[in-house]
This record gives structure tokens, sequence and C-alpha cells, in this order.
């Protein structure tokens, strides 16, 4: 079979056709684009310190799933999305994420015993629905999205049940998009 010029260059036009189509999905080579929307977090990661969680004394953050099992999680609960944040100490709130671009944010978390979780705005309206659980995704049914310059976080909170005298512990991972 005998290809002329002429079925070179449809071929060649299909090819790139292809390529452009690769690159404007962001499928490029090597990762994520160049342009890719950054969220930055505050530079301490341990919202909690001094929230009165016992961990001298094998405190109940042990018995939480470590944080990268919580990542782990990331594949199926928050697909096509970058990790953003781990904090091992979620409680009541984790670091400010302040978004560089519009950009959509979920989370798995685990915690202690049954919490509430939320994604809130700097002013504390918060943003998506609300998990009730010990552990899980929030928001449970999608992600919550900020334009540029918004400020989001996670808020952790006891679930409305009898109070327990015991402290709360929360770890939680925080997913990014795009």
């Amino acid at each position: 079979m005998r290809v002329t010029s002429r079925g070179r260059v449809g071929v060649l036009a299909a090819l790139a056709a292809f390529a452009g189509l690769l690159v404007a999905c962001g499928g490029a080579p090597g990762g994520a684009s160049a342009g890719a929307p950054r969220v930055t977090p505050a530079p301490a990661l341990d919202a909690g310190a001094g929230a009165g969680n016992a961990s001298g004394a094998g405190g109940t953050s042990d018995a939480l799933p470590s944080l990268d099992a919580l990542a782990a999680r990331g594949p199926t609960d928050a697909p096509l999305m970058r990790e953003a944040m781990r904090v091992d100490q979620a409680v009541p709130r984790t670091p400010d994420l302040r978004a560089d671009h519009d950009t959509c944010v979920r989370a798995t978390f685990a915690a202690s015993r049954p919490v509430r979780a939320w994604f809130a705005d700097a002013s504390g309206t918060p943003r998506g629905d609300t998990t009730t659980a010990a552990s899980g995704t929030v928001p449970p049914r999608g992600p919550v999205c900020a334009k540029k310059g918004d400020v989001v976080h996670l808020v952790i909170e006891d679930a409305p049940a009898p109070p327990s005298t015991a402290a709360l512990s929360a770890r939680a991972v925080i997913f990014a998009s795009p």
C-alpha cells in the first residue's frame, strides 16, 4: 500500500488535533500543567496545638487512621483532585486555604468520636453540606468551590450527642482541584 503526501498531511493534522486536545484537558506529560491553580496553606499545620489533646499518655489520636491512609482515599473520594494539605490535629478547625485561582476543595477526615464537619469561608459562613460521622468525606456529595482570593477552612466540632469528657482528636487531608 502506497501512502501519498495528501494522506500523510491528514494523519499529521489528526495527531496535532489530538495532542492539542490532550494538553487542553490537562493531560500534559509530567503531571500538572504550569498554569494550574494553587491553594496556599497557612504555614502551621498543627491547628489544635494547646487544644487539650491528650497525646502524652497514648492519646486517642493513636487509634485514628494515619494521614497516609486518609490520603490514600483521595483517588476514590476526591477523584482528579490533588492533595493540598494534611492536618494531624484538625480540631476545631484547620489552617486557612487561600485560593490563588478559582478552585474546589474536598476533605477526608477521621475523628475519635462522631463529629460534624464542614467547610466555612473567612466570615464563618458554611460552604457546602455538613457531614456527621466519625470518619468520612466533606462535603459528602461533591466539592466546595472558592473564587480567586477566597479563604476557606475545614471546621470539625462535636456532633450533637451526650457530652464527652475525653478530648476530641481528628485528622484530615484536604484535596483541591484543578
